[in-house]
This record gives structure tokens, sequence and C-alpha cells, in this order.
């Protein structure tokens, strides 16, 4: 039977979500997406003016370019869907009605000081935040950052001594923050202020709108292009006012249908909604009414939007300010938007005024037309003419719609922040962008995470007495008569299903690509110490040596430990990785296979002991949940696990303890991932793709 799933909520967190679980579990699940409006799509909006069809963005603008730094999941995500895409710029900022375009023109309205004061600023954010840990964004670093328990505010405050300085990094960052800065940490405010530095981040935006976005989604999802692959099937005008349980450990969903209630169940629901409609459900078991809670109150951190769209005869700006946008001092800080700079506008022009914060609720209460004449009226005296070439104005109000400190405080491991209720509840998971960084970017990080943990959860629930895994109808892995899934004699005598395990590890052990690797990622050359942690017999010891590489191994199970060779026996030792037998930075590098097999609360103490006898890295080389489920299946690799997570779920553990990412820069990665390519260890083999690779290499901490 295929397990029901429940999607709530027809943003782009709710159809990327389904979008994932299509392709990681086809037909293994049923998915039902329920949204409440008759549109999906959330806050993406484009829209067109009534007297000219003229496009414009009425909700999310723009799209955060990380590809310079690493992997770009939405990035690829937009090629893979077809869209074309627009670059966007801007680095003007009207002050006291001064249009400064660049240095040049804060140095000559404002005056060297305050230049000097700005760059000064600069320096330390990037001295703080370099683009390597902007691009990370670990929980670890976050939360130990002496950034993040001070105010923006103070932040401000503390380094910005000219006072026009700081009102000028204060209006260029506003609506970037959503905000007042004395309501979220100094942390947050510096990674705005460095979306202005170049080497960070690029904006880019979606040609003929942003919306083709979840458009081009649904189309994939109703219309799947493998005939094999579940169709999403997605219902209008349903929103769910109660999710509740069963006494069999399902969930009941109460859906409003036209004015009709309806109860459903489902195996596991996804809350996909933003979090300020989080509380718009009533949940009707008291464990999960008070684990929501805990939820919604951790995040609760509002930040709000209003947009004004106007409509003009020309873009008359055009002269005087060139940018796909501009920042005003004008309510205590907005950016305008050219839209007609994005959207093709036949000849007529189209600004976007997009305000922050307070200003926004404050301005929200107005009416329509009051708040158009206001917008205009904040044009610099230079451009107040354009007003006269008015044709039409539209307002969209987004209060309380993103988050003004995302993540939380202090940031959450990931499977926390997406799992409310993981021991009562572990069928009830969360998606949104207010989990990450309150962009497109982070909803899309939000939804894959979200569905690698329903991955997780399938395959643990279906291990015994077979696991179903996704793919083609029919497809188990292993016999349907019970099975152990213990690590016994059978298990090394018939190793992986192939036979003794002296005659086949090679299938699944390579030294030269190993070394290669270790050679691509720190620069080493053979000679160092190396220790393989999960070593069976100790035979990949003879092949590491054959390099030239000096190699211990440890094993704790004492029937293939017995085969090992005579020769290896002073090297391959019996024993427990939580309690190694070597002196601290012992050995260069650690190569490990074992963690998996330990029980989650073990895990801790053993990558602890990993680390200390480490001088310079750790290969990490465990089963996860996200390896390709066709060699899952072939090889039988879930058997003996006893944790099973995601490779970003292991690199929280890793990072947690003094070791970093290794692969984090774009060129050491394409090469890793090149070599890996030739090595046969790519696609169908091991890694689906380059950023599997990164989370399996990782740097120690220098004390």
């Amino acid at each position: 039977m295929k397990t029901q799933i429940a999607i709530i909520g027809g943003g782009l967190g709710g159809l990327m979500t389904a979008y994932h679980l299509q392709a990681k579990c086809e037909d293994v699940c049923d998915i039902t997406l329920l949204e409440a409006s008759p549109r999906c799509g959330g806050k993406m909006v484009t829209q067109r003016f009534h007297t000219v069809p003229v496009l414009y963005e009425a909700g999310v603008a723009e799209l955060y370019d990380y590809s310079m730094l690493g992997p770009d999941p939405l990035r690829e995500l937009v090629a893979e869907l077809g869209l074309d895409t627009v670059p966007m710029d801007g680095q003007t900022v009207v002050l006291d009605n001064q249009i400064l375009r660049h240095r040049d023109d804060i140095r000559r309205v404002c005056g060297a000081k305050t230049l000097k004061a700005i760059d000064s600023f600069r320096a330390f954010a990037t001295k703080m935040l370099s683009p390597e840990q902007y691009y990370e964004g670990s929980s670890r670093e976050d939360n130990h950052h002496p950034l993040s328990r001070l105010t923006g505010q103070r932040l401000l405050e503390q380094h910005v001594t000219d006072s026009t300085a700081r009102r000028y990094l204060r209006v260029a960052s506003r609506s970037d923050i959503a905000t007042e800065l004395h309501l979220t940490n100094g942390l947050n405010s510096l990674k705005n202020f460095l979306m202005d530095v170049d080497g960070y981040i690029k904006l880019y935006s979606i040609v003929g709108g942003i919306d083709r976005i979840p458009q081009e989604l649904l189309t994939r999802l109703q219309h799947p292009a493998d005939p094999d692959t579940a169709t999403v099937h997605v219902r209008y005008n349903s929103p769910v006012v109660q999710v509740g349980s069963t006494p069999d450990g399902r969930y009941r969903l109460v859906v409003r249908d036209n004015g009709q209630e309806t109860v459903q169940e489902y195996d596991l629901v996804v809350l996909a909604l933003p979090h300020n409609w989080l509380t718009t459900v009533a949940w009707a078991d008291d464990t999960l009414a008070q684990a929501m809670g805990r939820h919604i109150a951790y995040y609760d951190r509002p930040a709000h939007y209003l947009r004004v769209s106007l409509l003009f005869q020309t873009p008359f700006w055009r002269s005087e300010i060139t940018d796909s946008w501009f920042m005003s001092d004008a309510f205590n800080g907005c950016c305008v938007y050219d839209e007609s700079a994005r959207h093709d506008a036949g000849g007529y022009g189209v600004l976007g005024w997009l305000l922050a914060g307070s200003d926004a609720i404050a301005f929200a209460n107005l009416d329509d037309q009051t708040l158009i004449q206001r917008v205009l009226d904040a044009l610099p005296p230079s451009l107040q003419a354009g007003r006269e070439l008015l044709i039409e104005g539209h307002v969209h109000r987004w209060m309380g719609a993103v988050n003004g400190l995302p993540g939380g405080l202090p940031v959450q491991r990931l499977k926390d922040a997406h799992v409310p209720a993981p021991e009562a509840h572990p069928g009830v998971f969360v998606v949104g962008d207010y989990l990450f960084d309150s962009t497109l970017n982070g909803i899309l990080d939000s939804a894959d995470i979200t569905s690698d943990l329903v991955l997780s959860h399938l395959l643990k629930k279906h291990y015994q007495p077979s696991i179903v895994l996704p793919g083609p109808a029919r497809r188990t892995l292993g016999p349907t008569r019970a099975r152990t899934s213990r690590i016994d004699r059978q298990y090394f005598d018939t190793y992986r299903g192939l036979g003794p395990y002296a005659d086949t590890y090679q299938r699944f052990f390579n030294a030269a690509y190993l070394l290669d690797m270790i050679r691509l990622v720190w620069g080493a050359k053979p000679g160092y110490r190396l220790l393989d942690a999960g070593s069976a017999s100790g035979v990949t010891l003879e092949d590491f040596s054959a390099f030239g590489v000096q190699a211990w191994g440890i094993e704790n199970n004492k029937y293939i430990y017995a085969h090992t060779p005579d020769k290896w026996l002073k090297r391959n030792i019996l024993g427990n990785v939580q309690q190694l037998p070597f002196p601290d930075n012992h050995f260069d590098f650690v190569y490990e296979t074992c963690l998996c097999h330990l029980p989650a609360s073990r895990i801790e103490r053993a990558i602890r002991e990993l680390c200390r006898v480490t001088k310079r890295g750790l290969i990490f080389g465990s089963i996860t949940s996200d390896l390709d489920s066709e060699i899952i299946k072939k090889y039988d690799l879930l058997r003996g696990v006893s944790t099973l997570s995601t490779w970003w779920e292991w690199s929280e553990a890793f990072l947690d303890y003094d070791f970093d990412m290794a692969l984090s820069t774009p060129e050491p990665l394409a090469l890793a991932w090149q070599r890996t390519l030739q090595a046969g260890q790519g696609p169908g083999a091991w890694y689906e793709d380059d950023d599997s690779l990164r989370y399996c290499f990782y740097t120690k901490l220098k004390a």
C-alpha cells in the first residue's frame, strides 16, 4: 500500500516539497497538496496592469544567485524548468533628496569622512563573515558568532561613528531586513549589509514573471515526464482547519471545501504554510498542539512588506537612475524597483515601491489611493514631474509574510526545526523560508530537507521485513520473507550478496581514489598516517600500504576481525570507535564507514573521539538515506544500519564538533567531482552529484 502524504499549503514550499517527493519517492507515495486559495504560488505573484497589459511583480521580486560560491539548487531548478533569467543590479541610494549613484557622488555630497566610514564598515563586515561562511551558514557558526547576541542597531552604533554613514547603511539594507534593526540581531543585519558587497551574491529575476516558477512546477507535478511517476493531486479552495492523530498512528485532517467540512486521513503531513498562517490551524492532539505552539513561538519574529506598483507613460527616471532598483530614505528606507527593467513594458515605465518593517504596518492602514500619493510624494524633487505621467497603480500588503530573525536564536539543527514533535509525531513535518533566510533559496532548501526526512522515515518504517524503495512498481529491497538486519557471520560471508568479504570488498573500496581525493582536498601526498574506522579484517590496510600510506584499522565485530591476516594484527585493532586506543592527533586522516552502525545516542561520543585522534581531516563513508535507491536495493546497504540519516544531517553532527567542510569553494569541488566521475563513483554508484560529495570531506579546525 502506498504512503498517503498531505502537503498543506500550495506556495513555493509546498510545491517544491511535492516536486522533491515525486522525484525521490516516485510511485511509493500518493501526494495530495491542499491549497486554501484558488491559486498556487503563495508570495510569488506576477500581475498585469488593467490599462496596458504590462507585467509587474506584486510579491517576491528577485532570486539570489550563489553559484559563484558553490552549488546553487535554485539556479539549477530554474534552468531545469527551462526558464530564462534577467540579471538585476542596483547601487543608487537617494538620501535627503540627493541621488547618490556611486562612490564619487557619496564623496561629493556627503563628504570623504562619510565615504571612509561606509568603506570601513563594509571591510569590517567582510572580516566578520567571509563569502564562504556566508554561503555555508551552519548553525554552529551562526550560534557562536560574536554578533549573534548583539542587535543590529547596536552593531551600527558600535562600528559606525559617522551619523550620515550609519543612516546610509540603514537605508541601503532596510528593505532586505524587513524589520527594525533593534528587532533582529547583528549577524542577520550583517548578512544583509553584505548583499551590497561584491563577491557575496548576485540577483536575478525570471523573464515573463517570477510566478512562472510555480506554474512550471505545477505542470510537472500534474503531468510528470515519467509515466511510472505518481501524479500529485492538487486541491484548491481547501483550507485545512484542524490536524489531529488517529489511534493507529495516522493523521486526521479536517478540510473545509466549499463551506463543507470533510475528514481525511493521511500517513504523513507536511505543513508548508507561512509562519503567520500556522496559528490558523487547530491541533486536535494535545502533544502536537504543544509542540506546534513551541515551534510557532520560537520563530515568532514577524516582518512586513507593502508593495505599491505604478504604471507611467514613460520611464522618466532613467535620465538620472539606470539601475534595476534604487534605495530611498523615504519611509525610513525602502527599495524602488524599475519593473520595466526586467519586464518588457513596450515603452511604458513601471516603478514598484517596497516598504518594510514598521512603516509597512503603519501605511497598510491607508487606502490605496492615499498610499499611491504618498509614494509619489517620496520621489526626489528632480523626478517629481514624473507624477503627471501616472496611468495606474496597485497596492499589495504582505503583513507578517517574512521573518525578522530567520532561523531563530539560537539556530536549531535542521531536523529539529523541521520535525516539531519527533518522538510523539515523527510523521508531521514543517517547511518554511522562516527556518532559513526568508528567501526563495531558503524555502527550496527547506523543502529539499523535508523531502529527505520523509524519505528517511519511509526507509526506516519499511525496512522490516522488506523495504519498499522509490522507483518502478513492485521494487523492493531483497526477498519479501523476513530476514535479519543484524551484522552477523552471514553478512560477511555473503558480503552485499556477492561473496566472502575478502573477495568482494574492493567492489566498494578504492584506495587509489581515496588517496587521490586526499591529495585534491588537502594537498597531502602518501606517507601520512591514516585510520580506517570500520576496517573489518584489515585487508584495506594492505591496499593503503601499497601506496605508501601508514594505515591502521579499528573494528568491533569479532567474527570478521578474526580473519585479519597475521601481518596486520598489530595495526588492525579490535576495539570501539567511541574509545579509541590512540593519542591525540595521532593520525593525519580518518576514513570512516562505521558511524551509521551506531545507535544515535552514541554518535556524538564517536565523532568526538575521531576528532581527537585526527590531525587534519576526515572522510565520511557511512550509508545515508539519500544514496541512490537502486544501489541501496541491489546491495542491501541498509542492513545493520542503526542511524539512518541524510548527508546533510551527518554534516551538522561533524560541524558541531570541531570539523568544517573541506570542499567549500567551487574550484576544488569541481576538481574533486571530475576525479569522482573518472573513478566511477558518480551517479549510479555512490555520489549522485557534486553537492553530495561536499558532505563527505571535513577538515579539523585548529584549536
